[in-house]
C-alpha cells in the first residue's frame, strides 16, 4: 500500500464500501469485444488499469465528466487519434450497457473482514440495481446467506442523493449504528469518494494502483483485497 498517512489512526469498527471500482469492475471481455474494430485487444490487467485512468481523469478535472473519463480510458487502451471519438463511444457502451464483474478477491475480502468482527455497508452512486447485482454475484447482501452480510446497500438512485454529498453516508451510518469517526470508507475516486467521506466524517481509503492518484494527503490501496489484508494485520 502507498499512503501519505497511516491507513487508520484508530482501528475502525466498520468498513463502508463503494461498489464500482471496489467490489465491481467493467468486464475486460466487454472491452475487448467493443474495441476489437479498432484493432485493440487489451488484456485483463490493462482493462483494470484503464478504469483507474478514467477515475484519475475525473479527479484531475474535479468534476463528474464521464465523457472525459471515457476518452482517457480509450487513450489508455491505445486508441489512435483517428479512432479516438469512436473508441470513446465504445468505452461508453462498456460502462453503460454491459454487466460489470466482481473485482478480484473482493468477495473473499469481505468474508475475512466480517470474520474479524468488522461491520460492513455499501454506499454507491448507482442506477437502482446495485443491491441486486451484488447479491447475484454473491459478493454481499443484506440477507447474507452465501454472500457476505452488509448492514445496508445505499444506492444513490434509490435514496435521491449521490456522492460527494455527505448526506448519502448518513443512511449507512444509521444502519450500522457506528459513529462516522469509527468508519473507514473505501472508494475509487478522490472527487466522489475521498471528498465525500471526509465531508461526512469517515476516514477514506482510495483504491488507486500506484501512480494513478496525483492527490496527496490520504491513504491509497491497490484493491479492496490489499486493504483488507493490511487492516487485518494491524
Amino acid at each position: 500500500m502507498t499512503t501519505d498517512r497511516p491507513v487508520t489512526t484508530n482501528r475502525p469498527a466498520a468498513v463502508v464500501l463503494d461498489a464500482g471500482g471496489v467490489l465491481f469492475l467493467p468486464d475486460p471481455g466487454a472491452f475487448r469485444r467493443h474495441l476489437a474494430p479498432f484493432g485493440l485487444v487489451p488484456d485483463d490487467e490493462e482493462c483494470v488499469a484503464a478504469h483507474f485512468a478514467g477515475c484519475a481523469e475525473i479527479d484531475r478535472l474535479g468534476a463528474a465528466d464521464y465523457d472525459a473519463a471515457d476518452r482517457a480510458i480509450a487513450r489508455h487502451l491505445g486508441a489512435s487519434a483517428a479512432d479516438l471519438e469512436e473508441a470513446t463511444e465504445a468505452v461508453h457502451r462498456v460502462y453503460r450497457a454491459e454487466p460489470w464483474v466482481p473485482a478480484h478477491g473482493a468477495a473473499e475480502a469481505l468474508v475475512r473482514l466480517i470474520a474479524a468482527g468488522f461491520r460492513l455497508a455499501v454506499v454507491s452512486n448507482a442506477d437502482g440495481t446495485v443491491a441486486e447485482q451484488l447479491a447475484a454475484h454473491r459478493i454481499c447482501s443484506v440477507e447474507g446467506g452465501d454472500a457476505a452480510e452488509v448492514a445496508i446497500v445505499v444506492d444513490s438512485h434509490v435514496v435521491g442523493v449521490e456522492k460527494p454529498d455527505p448526506a448519502i453516508f448518513a443512511f449507512a451510518l444509521d444502519a450500522l449504528g457506528v459513529p462516522a469517526e469509527r468508519c473507514a470508507y473505501i472508494g475509487d475516486t478522490v472527487h466522489f469518494d475521498v471528498n465525500g467521506a471526509l465531508a461526512a466524517g469517515l476516514s477514506p481509503v482510495h483504491v488507486a494502483p500506484t501512480g494513478y492518484c496525483k492527490v496527496s494527503g490520504h491513504p491509497h490501496s491497490a484493491s479492496l483485497a490489499a486493504y483488507a489484508a493490511e487492516l487485518l494485520a494491524t
